[in-house]
This record gives structure tokens, C-alpha cells and sequence, in this order.
């Protein structure tokens, strides 16, 4: 079988057509683990699914080589007229039209409908060819690219809640918004993994965990296309392909040194989960990793993408970065060279922000040179008509999706999103929740902020314009705790001052200390919400992780009024030094929580809902522990003692007992997985009130050639119970996590292996082992990885 996952295939060589047992658990018999051949490739065959794969092929014939480049064309455009932007479409051939920034030319959502529609029939009349353009929008957290959408919460808060349906419907609902405005292709999700809170996209990816992560991207993108007829909504972008999110300086688009081992043990899981969930499309890191920029790395593009891993869909650039090949990088001096170096490694679709004729010309010339070959060509462009079909846009078999149907709907969604994310941080002598409180006071930068709610990509790159004449749906914290609070509670609102300014640090002045303290002495408990403002791409980078501005102050003055002082944090990272945490009798970490985080927020402080959300990052103390994730390889910085809050952390209103740590046989290796163990615990609610417990498992144990992590999530599981129910909680953890790369150094081995050898899973405090490849259960070699083929 061509095209198979090479890194994943399975666990043991495939010796016979029968099932063997190669797991020993330590007191508790055997697991059992099939010989699985392996994943077929994610591109779909049109001819072998749809029937009419011919379809593609004639149209790709009729057209000239001027008209095959424009495919691979996308232009970014400010205006939908045609008079303006009609050549783009008649004299370029641009196959896909784009409005970055989460800013179309228009935010009302029946006009850019009408506007794209207008287009389309311009471009259908106006080409010999025909074919429709595809057009793409910025909507990372909702379809909050015009009036009135819902924001979910941004992506690291949807990873707190440790969810992955609920972020399958948050991201069905988004590509349904932006499929309903006219819009073919979502720049997102974002897999990168989150491993330094000084890089300013830090809050559009789910974790700091490759489990974590590649649970929530393959929701996110199977929700985003998700279509009961087979065919895709939206087009799914997996971003940014790889290693963006560890820049060496912690600054964005700066390059990043990488082992080998870590690519592919830790950045490389979720792309490939991607890949899996059969993503239309793959953007490239605008980065160098290893002194080679990503878009000039046949490694990464071809090799790992297309070889390894059996990827059909396209592969696109991130905005302009063929010339950032000469302005940033400085890895070839000229446009043409970029452009050459580009295609070659693997690009299908160049994001040209301004100049179309430059990139069409010179690829053009490139393929009449010969210096790119015709072929590579078509195999782009073969990939981008595939694409279209899937969208129905070759056939006009789209789907029908309304305006007013789609573009303000899934608030229900938004707000559990946004409740289950809520991670209460600390505390101390039940400071939470607010109960017997005549007054409370409401007071910080963030308590009645839409813009600050949001984050960065909301009808806006850098998030919410101040000069906007659209907004999306938002209910503030003050407005949910108004809500929340009980009749007798009386709300009282002093909220201080926030300058926002996108392209700069924002300011957090604190001008009304007399009245904010005067306030707070008047009050049975002071909520102080802070943190920080929109912001994305570099101009979020930051080199403290203290609160911005003057809040510090804030919380100090505030606290040393005596008065039961509760923090929230509205923040796309960890901020706040341990000093100012110190201050805080309770903490609660919201994110960034969209629409509905008022509400969600209101309604945890007040107890009508449990805090069940639980850290997706590790919390340091100062940006001087960075970088310092959980995983880690011993003996880096880990533990409680070593960070603010672990990764993993968040209380609850009540308390959890777990029992009877099992370990049992799961799912045998096949169709591309390893196989999975079950760990179950029986866990109960022992506490007076009902409440919402994230069950995790964790490797703890492992020796073999190379060190492996002290810690490494196998799987995690919610549950609520009430107070003194206990219920038996499975697991079913895959032994993908137990993958790595053997050898020396260099970390060239072939293959990915689970080593033979002994290991640990721990839930709460209770551990139990199995072994791998031991006591004479198996003879075959356990723990090779082979791609197998017929």
C-alpha cells in the first residue's frame, strides 16, 4: 500500500495472520495487541470514492500554463468590487481569493454573502475556464469576522476543558458560519504546540501536550468539514507545518532549533493527526527550523508530508513568505530563487498579499526554464481542483447554508466551552464561591472589556478595532456576574482604565485608585479581573509574563484593603509573577472566553457551576524558568515546586477520592493505530456539593535507549458527579504515546518505536505497571515500527 503513515504503522512485525499478546500487566494477566498493516493514505481518490475523478483530470487538461499558476495563486483583497479586483480573476487566473486579518471588505454578513456571490458570477462570465474561485477567511475562534458571530473561547481555553466533542461542535458550527457568508477555506486550527508563553500566538493552539493537542486538532478539523453528504463544508487549514511555535528567543518568526527526536516524538504528532482526519489543507511554518526555512524544506513538505505520512490535500504558504525567503530569512537573494525553492520542496498555493503578476510571471518562467518541472505543476494544481470539488464548487453542489441561520448561532455551545474551561487556580479557606454577600465589588482593566474577552482575530488581526462599526455577540463579566448573582447581592462596577493600541503595548494606567479602594473596603469580596489586551503575531511577543501595565497596583491596593480578594485572569497565557498571585485569596485563569465568558465566569464565581477546567500549559514563575513544560526529560524543571501551577492543575468546589486503579486489554492495533490499554479508577464526589472532575492518566515510568519523559499524558476522561456518587471511569489510552525515536544523537533512526521494558501509568496517586516485550509473551520483535507494503 503506497502512501501509508510511516512513522505509526504498528506496533510489532506482522509475522502471522493471527492475533498475539506482547502486553504483560504487572498482577493482572494479559493485554492483547494485533499485527496491524496500517493507515491507507489520507488524500481521497476521487475516481475510487466519487466516481468521476475524470472530472478533475479534463479540466486540468484544458488549461493553459498561465491558467494552471493562477490556480496556485491566492490573492489577499480588500474589496469584493469587480471593477477592482475583476483582474486578479480574468488576467492572473487566481485560483482563491483571501481577506486576512479576520477583516473581509465587509463585516455585515448578508452584504459579504451578496458581495462574493456577485464575484463568483463575475468570475464564471468573465473566464474562459470558468472555475470558481475559492475564497478564505481568518475565523480561529468562531466565524468573528462579521457583525454579530459568536466567539468561542480561542483555542488554549477549548484545551483547558479537555473536551474534544465539544470543540468538534464549536468548529462544525464555525466552518457552517463562514460557509454561509460565502467562504470556502478557515485558516485554521492551529496544531502548533504551546511551549513558550513569550510567543505571540501562544494562545491559538490547544496545548503544550501532543496528546492533548492532536485529540483537539482532529476535532477541530472534522467538525470544521464536517457534511452528512460525504463532502467537506469548509476547508480545514492544520497550521503552522512545523516548529513555529518554539522560537530560539522566544519571538515569532524567529528560527527555531529543533532535535530531530523532539520534531517527531512531540511536534510532529498533531499534523499527523491532521492528516488523519483528512484536513483539506496544510499551512507552512513562516519560520526556519535547523537553519532552513520551512518553505524551502522538501524535507518537511514532501518527505514527511506526502512520503511518510500520505497527505493528497494542499499545501499552502503562510502570507507572503516566499519573500520573507529574502527580507527575513535571508536564504536567497532573489524573489525568482524564493519562488523556485518554494515549489520545489512542496508549496500548492502561494499567499501573495499584493503583487499576483510578480509571483504568476515568475513561475511561469521558472517552468519554461525548466528549472521547475511541468509536472510539479500539475500536481499542484490537481491538488487545488480536488479540493474545490470537495467543496462542491466544480458542480455547484454546495451546501445551502443561511445568513440568519448560521452566523449567530451555537451560543449554547460557546457557553459550556467557556464554563468548562474555567480553571480555578487557587482557593484559599473557600474564598469561592461568593456566597452571603451583600456587596461585590467588580473592578480591573478586563471586567466590562468585549475587545480584551475576545483576543487577537476578532473582526480584526489585532483584535477588535476601536474605531469598529460591527462587534461580535458578547456577554462581559460585569453583565454575567449581574446576572448570577443573587437578588440580594448588589454588583457594584469601578473598572479601571485600558488604552488599546494594536501595533504598540497596550496601557493599563490605574487613574481612580481612591475610588477603586474606596470600593473595595465597602465590599464582602472584591472580584479584580485582569490581564491582558488583544493582540496576535509578533506584536503579542512579550519578555515578562507579569501583568502588563499598572496591575500589579491594582491587586495590591485592592488587597490591602483586607477584603476577600478573588483574581480573575483574561489572558491568552500565563500572566502574573508569583508576587501578585500571592495577593489573590482566589484565582481563576478564564482565557480568552469569547461570547459567552461573562457568563461563564459569572456563573462559576457565584457556585452555579464547578470550575472544571484544568491547565493546558505549565504556569512558571518568570519568564527565567522558560523554557519549562511537564514533559520534559529528566532532570529539567518539573513539579510543583518548579512552576506556579503544573500543568494538569485545577480545583474544584468539592473533593474527589479515586480507588481501584486498573489496567486491562483495549482496542488491538489496526487501521493505522498501535493499539490502547484501559485504565480505570473508581471515583467519587467526596464533597457536599455536585462538581466536575478531569480524570488524567499519565506514563510516569519508562527506560530504554534513549530517556523519556518523566511524565507523559496517556489520556483523560470528565466527569461530573454529585455529592457522593462514585462512578468507574475508563480510559482508553493509546500506546502512541509511548513512541520514540531510538539512537544516538543525531536521532536518525528509521523508525519511531515503543521499546520493550517496563512502565508506569499513574492516576492521582495510584500506579500500576505493564511490561513490554518481556517474560517470553511474544515471539516476534516487539516495539519495531515498519511501514508495510503489498
Amino acid at each position: 500500500m503506497d502512501g501509508q503513515y510511516r512513522e505509526n504503522v504498528n506496533v510489532s512485525r506482522f509475522v502471522e495472520q493471527t492475533r498475539r499478546q506482547f502486553l504483560g500487566v504487572a498482577g493482572a494477566g494479559l493485554l492483547a495487541a494485533g499485527g496491524a498493516g496500517g493507515v491507507a493514505a489520507t488524500g481521497d481518490s476521487d475516481e475510487d470514492e466519487d466516481g468521476d475523478g475524470a472530472d478533475v483530470e479534463n479540466i486540468l487538461e484544458s488549461l493553459s500554463l498561465e491558467q494552471k499558476v493562477g490556480q496556485m495563486l491566492q490573492v489577499n483583497v480588500g474589496s469584493l468590487d469587480p471593477a477592482e479586483v475583476g483582474d486578479y480573476l480574468t488576467k492572473y487566473h487566481a485560483g482563491s481569493l483571501l481577506s486576512g486579518g479576520a477583516n473581509p471588505p465587509t463585516n455585515d454578513p448578508a452584504e459579504l454573502r451578496k458581495r462574493l456571490d456577485e464575484l463568483q458570477r463575475f468570475a464564471a462570465e468573465n473566464t474562459d475556464h470558468g472555475i470558481p474561485f475559492a475564497y478564505g477567511l481568518d475565523a480561529v475562534h468562531g466565524n468573528v469576522t462579521v457583525d454579530g458571530a459568536t466567539a468561542y473561547p480561542h483555542n488554549l481555553g477549548l484545551g483547558a476543558t479537555r473536551d474534544p466533542e465539544l470543540t468538534r461542535k464549536a468548529a462544525k458550527a464555525t466552518g457552517e458560519s463562514v460557509r454561509a457568508v460565502g467562504a470556502h477555506w478557515n485558516f485554521a486550527p492551529d496544531a502548533d504546540l504551546q511551549r513558550d508563553p513569550r510567543w505571540g500566538r501562544f494562545y491559538e493552539g490547544f496545548s503544550e501536550d501532543p496528546y492533548l493537542a492532536s485529540e483537539m486538532v482532529s476535532a477541530a478539523t472534522e467538525g470544521m468539514q464536517m457534511r452528512d453528504d460525504g463532502r467537506v463544508t469548509v476547508g480545514a487549514t492544520v497550521k503552522h507545518f512545523v516548529g513555529y511555535s518554539e522560537p530560539e528567543n522566544g519571538n515569532d518568526r524567529s528560527p527555531a532549533h529543533i532535535p530531530m527526536r523532539s520534531l517527531r516524538q512531540k511536534f510532529f504528532p498533531p499534523f499527523r493527526t491532521g492528516v488523519r482526519s483528512r484536513t483539506e489543507s496544510i499551512m507552512v511554518n513562516s519560520g526556519s527550523v535547523n537553519g532552513v526555512p520551512a518553505h524551502a524544506s522538501k524535507f518537511l513538505l514532501t518527505e514527511v508530508l506526502r512520503e511518510w505520512w500520505g497527505f493528497e490535500g494542499v499545501v499552502i504558504s503562510d502570507w507572503d513568505d516566499f519573500d520573507r525567503m529574502i527580507t527575513l530569512h535571508e536564504y536567497v537573494p532573489t524573489f525568482r530563487d524564493a519562488v523556485r525553492e518554494g515549489i520545489n520542496a512542496g508549496v500548492d498555493v502561494y499567499m501573495e498579499p499584493e503583487e499576483p503578476e510578480r509571483f504568476v510571471t515568475t513561475l511561469v518562467d521558472l517552468v519554461e526554464s525548466g528549472e521547475v518541472e511541468t509536472s510539479r505543476i500539475d500536481e499542484a494544481v490537481e491538488r487545488v481542483l480536488r479540493f474545490k470539488k470537495h467543496l462542491g464548487l466544480l458542480d455547484d453542489s454546495g451546501p445551502d447554508l443561511s445568513v440568519e441561520e448560521h452566523v449567530g448561532a451555537g451560543r449554547d455551545t460557546a457557553r459550556k466551552a467557556a464554563t468548562e474551561s474555567m480553571t480555578l487556580l487557587k482557593n484559599a479557606e473557600g474564598t469561592l464561591p461568593i456566597s452571603d454577600a451583600d456587596t461585590v465589588l467588580v473592578t480591573g482593566p478586563n471586567a466590562d472589556n468585549v475587545r480584551n474577552q475576545m483576543g487577537g482575530w476578532t473582526l480584526g488581526w489585532q483584535g477588535l478595532p476601536e474605531d469598529a462599526d460591527a462587534a461580535p455577540a458578547a456577554v462581559t463579566i460585569v453583565e454575567g456576574m449581574k446576572e448570577a448573582a443573587s437578588d440580594g447581592t448588589e454588583i457594584v462596577s469601578v473598572p479601571t482604565g485600558h488604552t488599546f493600541n494594536p501595533y504598540a503595548p497596550d496601557e493599563f494606567p490605574f487613574d481612580n485608585e481612591s475610588e477603586v479602594v474606596d470600593a473595595a473596603e465597602n465590599a464582602d469580596v472584591a472580584v479584580v479581573v485582569v490581564g491582558e489586551g488583544p493582540y496576535s503575531e509578533g506584536f503579542g511577543d512579550t519578555d515578562t509574563l507579569e501583568l502588563p501595565g499598572e496591575q500589579p497596583r491594582i491587586v495590591d491596593a485592592v488587597a490591602e484593603t483586607g477584603t476577600p480578594t478573588v483574581g480573575v485572569v483574561v489572558a491568552g497565557r500565563p500572566r502574573g509573577h508569583p508576587e501578585t498571585m500571592a495577593k489573590f485569596d482566589a484565582a481563576l485563569m478564564a482565557y480568552q472566553p469569547g461570547t459567552e465568558g461573562g457568563t461563564a465566569v459569572g456563573r462559576t464565581l457565584f457556585g452555579e457551576t464547578d470550575p472544571g477546567g484544568r491547565l493546558p500549559f505549565t504556569w512558571p514563575h518568570t519568564t527565567g524558568d522558560l523554557i519549562n513544560v511537564y514533559n520534559h526529560l529528566p532532570p529539567a524543571n518539573r513539579g510543583d515546586e518548579e512552576s506556579q501551577f503544573p500543568f494538569g492543575h485545577g480545583l474544584s468546589y468539592t473533593s474527589f477520592e479515586y480507588e481501584n486503579l486498573q489496567i486491562s486489554p483495549g482496542k488491538s492495533a489496526g487501521d493505522g493505530s498501535l493499539g490502547t490499554i484501559e485504565v480505570s479508577v473508581k471515583v467519587t464526589n467526596t464533597g457536599d456539593r455536585a462538581g466536575t472532575d478531569v480524570v488524567e492518566a499519565y506514563n510516569t515510568q519508562s527506560f530504554g535507549s534513549v530517556i523519556h519523559p518523566d511524565e507523559r499524558l496517556m489520556g483523560y476522561e470528565r466527569v461530573s458527579l454529585k455529592s457522593g456518587e462514585s462512578k468507574t471511569v475508563t480510559i482508553d489510552a493509546p500506546l502512541e504515546t509511548l513512541l520514540v525515536l531510538p539512537g544516538d544523537v543525531p536521532g536518525d533512526a528509521d523508525e519511531l518505536t515503543i521499546e520493550d521494558g517496563q512502565y508506569a501509568v499513574t492516576v492521582g496517586e495510584m500506579t500500576e505497571t505493564f511490561t513490554v516485550g518481556s517474560g517470553g509473551y511474544t515471539d516476534w520483535e516487539v516495539g519495531v515500527i515498519e511501514e508495510m507494503q503489498e
